[in-house]
């Protein structure tokens, strides 16, 4: 890398970095939110009207939540590629790179392993949200019925 180009890699890993933080900020809202609402719909003795519009805007809020981690993420891979090409720049120069974070193999096959947090997380979320519809619906016809 020459000129500018050491910088820009820099202030890119630092807004990387920023997404990655604000991602797991999100992930740990959604958990926190779902493990402190879920139990009173699910549990408690409270009017069906009053479940019904928890789990109503416990689906509004779950998919504002899992549609933020998702844009960070296309965030994220749109900064990683950018890095990736940054760190190819020079790769037939002997001043390039010495050191391939972003663009070694190792990197790519462990962001997309099957055991990946972001899967596990997404799989959770997916769970989750179809609680929340299940949980709506069913407070929704015991509220409409009676």
């Amino acid at each position: 890398m020459r000129n500018g180009e050491p910088s820009m890699y820099i202030g890119l890993s630092g807004i990387r970095n920023g997404y990655m933080q604000m991602q797991w900020s999100r992930v740990q809202m959604c958990l926190v939110f779902n493990t402190m609402v879920l139990p009173v719909v699910i549990g408690t003795d409270q009017p069906e009207v009053i479940k019904f519009v928890i789990s109503f805007v416990g689906i509004l809020i779950h998919l504002l939540l899992l549609n933020a981690v998702l844009r960070a993420n296309g965030w994220i891979k749109l900064l990683d590629r950018t890095l990736i090409q940054l760190e190819l720049l020079d790769r037939e120069s002997e001043e390039g790179a010495r050191v391939s974070f972003f663009s070694s193999p190792d990197f790519e096959e462990t962001r997309n392993s099957r055991f990946s947090s972001r899967i596990i997380f997404g799989l959770i979320g997916i769970v989750v949200i179809i609680v929340w519809i299940e949980e709506t619906t069913r407070h929704g016809l015991l509220f409409f019925m009676n």
